[in-house]
């Protein structure tokens, strides 16, 4: 295994090293007040989603 290296150009996109993507534009947290996160499928609001 070699040494890791700094690459010698940037991402033209800012938003690159902030995760495993990038964000939409206008994305915001406001948008998980709504989202079923973790196990949605055991709860009842998951369980009525997946049957829609």
């Amino acid at each position: 295994m070699g040494e890791n290296r700094r690459p010698h150009t940037r991402p033209k996109n800012r938003c690159f090293g902030s995760g495993p993507c990038a964000k939409r534009p206008g994305w915001s947290p406001a948008v998980l007040s709504q989202a079923l996160v973790g196990r949605s499928h055991r709860s009842k609001a998951g369980r009525a989603r997946i049957k829609e």
